[in-house]
């Protein structure tokens, strides 16, 4: 039988992060994952809090949707809490989009395209970014039907290609509660660091109730 071993504090991981963000389906794995990317410090797992995050009133369903996160390496656990990003989102965001991309360059718009942050790229160029995205969330909100049809094939991800199928700016909708993001970033991406995972928790936080 499953059980919680006491005194664990959870995290969400950078693949956590992406799995919280990128759809906005309303699975209980998910749940679990925004219910402690809205906690400013990392919340003491127990299993009343469980049943609460999971929305589950069987123990045993809600214990099996904490190991497949587990197993699934969305979650981390810790002896003692951890503290979300500190300081105002327009401190912090311009250092953690610069780790996000491997030309250090990063733009956080909203969906009616005003730039939250920018990190490499001047003025100009980053509101114009900030634009484009929000223009990249429109066209996935109303093609939704559409694309769903694609099933395992969904795109997470809008990319500008060369004739080569290389992209060198890409174009990423992050569901933050009822707040939708567009993170456009230009070269690799780089979202299996802690950066990311700290990103999506200071914008949960923030956005997360809204």
């Amino acid at each position: 039988m499953l059980e919680i071993i006491p005194g664990s504090y959870l995290t969400v991981t950078p693949y956590g992060a992406w799995r919280a963000v990128a759809r906005a389906d309303e699975s209980v794995d998910r749940r679990i994952l925004l219910a402690v990317l809205r906690e400013s410090m990392s919340p003491l797992l127990g299993p009343e809090t469980l049943g609460s995050w999971a929305g589950e009133a069987d123990p045993a369903e809600a214990l099996d949707a904490l190991l497949r996160l587990q197993e699934g390496a969305c979650l981390e656990a810790w002896t003692s809490p951890r503290s979300a990003p500190f300081g105002t989102l327009e401190s912090t965001l311009p250092k953690l989009l610069g780790t996000l991309s491997d030309s250090g360059q990063a733009v956080l718009a909203d969906s009616m395209g005003f730039c939250l942050g920018m990190a490499g790229h001047p003025g100009e160029t980053g509101e114009a970014l900030a634009a484009l995205g929000a223009d990249i969330l429109s066209v996935a909100e109303r093609q939704s039907v559409a694309l769903a049809k694609l099933g395992d094939h969904l795109l997470d991800g809008w990319g500008n290609v060369d004739a080569a199928g290389i992209s060198g700016l890409s174009f990423w909708p992050m569901h933050i509660g009822r707040t939708r993001l567009a993170l456009t970033v230009s070269g690799r991406p780089r979202f299996n660091q802690q950066a990311f995972a700290d990103l999506v928790w200071a914008l949960y936080v923030r956005y997360g109730e809204i």
